[in-house]
């Protein structure tokens, strides 16, 4: 299993001699942040780097059945929530004060990713109301407008903001300005570690109309100001290259 916490590389799963699930991202891609790059046993993995990069890697036993490849992780804070345990563990051992064993928390982690990828996956085999899928499609394709609302996207799609509300949160478990937030969260967070963009145009690109908004967005959002983000440097647990 590798986890992109910085960067991104290139990465392709070949000899796979199991049949499984695939991941939807497949077999070959790009992986960076909210990213799971799983090869199974017997395979082949290959990467390559596109920048320095940070990652988490694990070899680990599941009785679940996990897609090989490349999967996308809806909840993107679980994730970061997840790796910055790992920081903080590698933190506190570098300050020489108690912590907790390593294994034990990489351990939660792997298991953590895996039942989050599971339950997602169950998620995607609910029928999505169509109404939901549009509310998605126009989030993404709108989310860089900084006057985007919830009343907007309901108008457009001739239903309540109530009803949008309900229907979105029992399909995709968050709310749309929810989701919204989510998106734009994590397009800030590839042109931190991706870019040597300006904080103003990073808030401009990610629909936020000035820095110290998306600092407070950001801050809330992650525990960390986009200045620590893209200045904090990956643990010993993650490798870097």
């Amino acid at each position: 299993m590798l986890l992109p916490r910085n960067g991104a590389f290139s990465y392709e799963v070949e000899d796979v001699a199991a049949s499984g699930p695939v991941g939807a991202a497949g077999l070959r891609g790009e992986a960076r942040f909210g990213d799971v790059v799983i090869s199974p046993p017997g395979s082949t993995l290959r990467r390559q780097m596109h920048a320095p990069t940070s990652f988490f890697f694990a070899r680990f036993l599941t009785v679940l059945e996990p897609p090989i490849g490349c999967s996308r992780l809806r909840d993107i804070d679980r994730l970061y929530a997840n790796l910055s345990l790992l920081e903080s563990m590698q933190s506190a051992s570098q300050e020489g004060r108690q912590r907790m064993d390593a294994e034990m928390v990489a351990a939660h982690v792997v298991n953590d990713v895996l039942i989050a990828i599971h339950w997602e996956r169950m998620r995607e085999g609910m029928r999505e109301d169509a109404l939901v899928r549009k509310a998605v499609a126009f989030i993404l394709d709108n989310f860089t407008s900084p006057d985007f609302s919830l009343g907007d996207l309901a108008r457009t799609l001739g239903a309540s903001p109530s009803l949008l509300s309900r229907r979105f949160r029992d399909v995709r478990g968050v709310t749309p300005v929810q989701y919204l937030r989510g998106v734009r969260l994590r397009k800030a967070r590839e042109l931190l570690t991706g870019t040597d963009c300006t904080l103003q145009n990073i808030a401009e690109q990610c629909g936020y109309r000035s820095a110290f908004y998306l600092s407070r967005v950001f801050k809330a959002g992650t525990g960390q100001s986009p200045s620590e983000y893209r200045a904090a440097p990956a643990a010993a647990i993650l490798r870097s290259e």
